[in-house]
């Protein structure tokens, strides 16, 4: 039988959502927790500790040979930027080992202040591919947390062109939604997911109707649990080197149970390899019993997307399921909740007449040792010697520290007597020491960096434009309006109206192979050239998620297309921005809305990478975006925003697949329907809010803002519809003159903002 010669370096990364957590998922054998402090952590309902508990608990783990990641991997407005060193300084003193990031001005700020601290980056980034994943290396990230949805092949390509070690999640829930590009939450009820917040609507019922007009009820946007204890092998040959189990808003004995469990099998595959790895049925069930979403599924490793991994029904536990789970999960407390793992330590204690007293400590496993010695000396016994057993006892009591004593020997003339209270301060040095000396490898001090020093000081030279009403009068009819498109209905209106400066052509449009034959890079020179003869720029907007280099063609034709007369590409995705900047045609990118830039920091990023222009968030209040440096930034102000981009396919979940890249309707309980586009190009749908966004009001106050470019995004308008909604925003926007439109229209989170 084939053994492992050698343990791979793959770790067990376990979820630690309260310190209760982490000492549990320690107990039952991870090799590394990421955690949340009280600050932009991606659960902010976990009972995160707080920073003298967090620090403290970075120390406890160390002593047990576990790592530390601290998860900053939400976005940041410009205030809570400034208080991010701040809040990482004490965690990085203490030897904190990574921080997880979603946030390009976090990783920016964290690279300034701490550059010897590693970073990670979080699935929040959507990286879905070796471009993106490579260029994040060059920029100090040391690992990269890809999308959930990659394949095994997927993974394996990150790990081969990026170089990064690659984390992958292993067991626990999943979500419908690319994560980082889910606005749902954010936009029916102010919770934003990219902020911690997450209500979850996914989880709840909702109806469609398939291909034959029946309507289907169910949890249709809920996939069910990962459980991937079958495919360790998989990931562990594909370049996986962090195998990450979710769940920080879990209870201790949940996370602890299943860390066990996967503890139990990374040693049986380092041990007996692939030919010698085999999981029992009963370890299933554990895994089952603890918790399960309408049973398992082994996730996107081996498919793109489908019926069989989603949670369409609820099954509600019977009694003797629940007694079951209660009686595991009192095993799982009793075992690794209550009881504290303690550092093993061989002690030697000499204790003879007339010399010092002095106990060795040694912790075998990191080959560390501390003597402690007392100015005290032993003395010669006037009645009763203190005997092996009884100095044994005595040192042993190691109460509430991080050690026992698995071997204590003792050096006695058996002769000889020393004060109880001795003893006791012998131990209590001794460990004292022991313990400092086993941390100090760990502890970092920190240093205020000079100007430049770990990257350029932040540029704080913007002036809003609208300060001053003479200012904001300048500014008056200067604003350009661009127009996204899906349909060649739409192209002819926008190429209509002279007050249109910018077109973005769909990717879709020049994909999708019922337009005809011509290939995608043909059929974006016609669009160029008829958008150049309307006296407009031409743009091509990328789709929302790029995977497997699908828009490869475009950039490979791309020099010629902007000889021809291209302006660029509108980036939807992090992938596809970064495959253009690679490509050296940064210059040639501009960010889409799904790039956040919530900070200035985050827009300095992308400037410095070469990109060109980027989208003002769609989550920002009026008063976040007045206070951002909108220079070369784009507004939003009108269409059906993309709520959730989904490698799931509601009509092939529910009616089978036809590649008809149709349009569904998803309704809630509070009858609200939802337009779902299947976008079968790229293989994904998208989940569009159907209340539309206007900001056609709002003119004077994006001016003030400093905002000089707004676009118009239209996905299901007919051509008459685009000409008149063309025709308002120029009323608005270049006239000042009050709009209306017809319909129910939202301002989305212009006055409220998300927390």
């Amino acid at each position: 039988m084939e053994k492992m010669k050698t343990r791979p370096d793959v770790e067990l990364l376990a979820p630690a959502g309260s310190a209760a957590g982490l000492r549990a998922v320690t107990s039952a054998g991870c090799d590394a927790v990421y955690i949340g402090g009280p600050k932009f952590g991606a659960r902010a309902y976990a009972e995160n500790p707080g920073e003298s508990e967090l620090a403290d608990l970075i120390d406890y783990a160390h002593l047990r040979g576990v790592k530390v990641y601290l998860t900053v991997n939400t976005l940041l407005k410009e205030k809570e930027l400034s208080e991010l060193p701040a809040y990482i300084r004490p965690y990085y003193e203490r030897g904190l080992d990574a921080v997880l990031v979603q946030d390009f001005g976090v990783l920016r700020t964290i690279r300034r202040y701490f550059p010897d601290l590693p970073l990670h980056a979080s699935t929040q980034m959507t990286v879905t591919g070796p471009q993106s994943a490579s260029f994040l290396a060059k920029q100090g990230i040391s690992r990269v947390v890809p999308a959930r949805e990659m394949t095994l092949e997927e993974l394996r390509k990150i790990r081969e062109k990026s170089g990064l070690e690659v984390e992958a999640f292993i067991h626990g829930a999943l979500c419908v939604c690319y994560s980082g590009q889910c606005l749902l939450s954010s936009q029916l009820g102010g919770r934003s997911g990219n902020r911690g917040r997450c209500a979850q609507p996914c989880r709840l019922r909702y109806e469609t109707r398939d291909g034959e007009g029946k309507n289907i009820k169910g949890d249709l946007l809920s996939p069910k649990d990962l459980c991937l204890l079958d495919r360790l092998p998989d990931l562990i040959e594909s370049g996986v080197s962090s195998l990450k189990i979710e769940g920080r808003m879990k209870q201790p004995e949940y996370a602890a149970g299943v860390v066990s469990v996967y503890r139990k099998y990374l040693d049986l595959y380092f041990e007996k390899g692939r030919q010698g790895y085999a999981v029992k049925e009963a370890d299933r069930k554990i895994l089952h019993t603890l918790f399960n979403r309408d049973g398992f599924t082994d996730g996107y490793l081996r498919r793109h997307n489908g019926p069989e991994m989603m949670a369409f029904r609820r099954n509600e536990l019977s009694q003797a399921e629940e007694k079951k789970r209660a009686d595991l999960y009192a095993f799982f407390c009793e075992e690794y909740v209550e009881k504290e793992k303690k550092v093993p330590v061989q002690g030697e204690i000499r204790v003879r007449a007339g010399t010092a007293l002095s106990l060795r400590t040694t912790v075998r496993e990191r080959n560390e040792e501390y003597v402690c010695a007392l100015d005290q000396k032993a003395q010669k016994a006037s009645a009763r010697p203190l005997s092996e057993e009884r100095i044994k006892a005595q040192i042993g009591k190691t109460g509430e520290t991080d050690f026992y004593f698995e071997k204590l020997s003792v050096d006695t003339d058996g002769s000889s007597f020393a004060p109880m209270g001795a003893l006791n301060q012998l131990r209590r040095e001794a460990l004292s020491g022991l313990r400092e000396k086993l941390l100090a490898p760990f502890r970092r001090s920190c240093m205020e960096p000079a100007a430049g020093e770990g990257g350029e000081a932040p540029d704080r030279t913007f002036q809003n434009p609208g300060a001053s009403a003479e200012s904001a009068a300048k500014k008056k009819n200067r604003i350009s309006i661009s127009a996204r498109i899906s349909t060649d209905g739409q192209l002819a209106a926008v190429l209509r109206n002279p007050d249109i400066s910018v077109i973005y052509i769909d990717s879709v449009m020049l994909f999708d192979t019922s337009r005809g034959s011509k290939s995608a890079a043909d059929k974006a020179m016609l669009y160029v050239e008829k958008i150049l003869k309307a006296e407009k720029e031409p743009w091509i907007a990328l789709p929302y998620i790029e995977r497997n280099g699908a828009c490869s063609v475009l950039y490979d034709s791309a020099p010629g297309l902007i000889e021809a007369g291209l302006k660029g590409f509108l980036a939807g995705s992090f992938e596809s921005a970064t495959a253009l900047i690679e490509r050296g045609l940064g210059r040639y990118v501009r960010a889409d809305a799904g790039i956040y830039t919530w900070n200035s920091e985050a827009k300095r990023f992308l400037l410095d990478a070469g990109i060109t222009l980027d989208t003002v968030p769609v989550e920002l209040n009026r008063r976040e975006i007045a206070s951002r440096d909108n220079r070369e930034s784009e507004c939003i102000v009108y269409g059906h925003l993309p709520l959730m981009v989904t490698a799931q396919c509601l009509r092939k979940n529910t009616s089978g697949c036809d590649k008809a890249s149709k349009q569904l309707v998803l309704q809630d309980r509070k009858r609200r329907k939802f337009p779902v586009k299947c976008v079968c190009v790229f293989c994904y749908n998208i989940l569009y809010n159907p209340v539309r966004l206007s900001l056609l009001a709002e003119a004077d106050a994006l001016s003030r803002s400093g905002i000089d470019k707004v676009r118009l995004v239209f996905t299901s308008e007919s051509g008459e519809e685009t000409e008149n909604l063309v025709k308002k925003a120029v009323m608005a926007y270049k006239d000042r003159i009050p709009v209306e439109i017809e319909g129910e229209l939202t301002k989305g989170q212009f006055n409220r903002g998300v927390e």
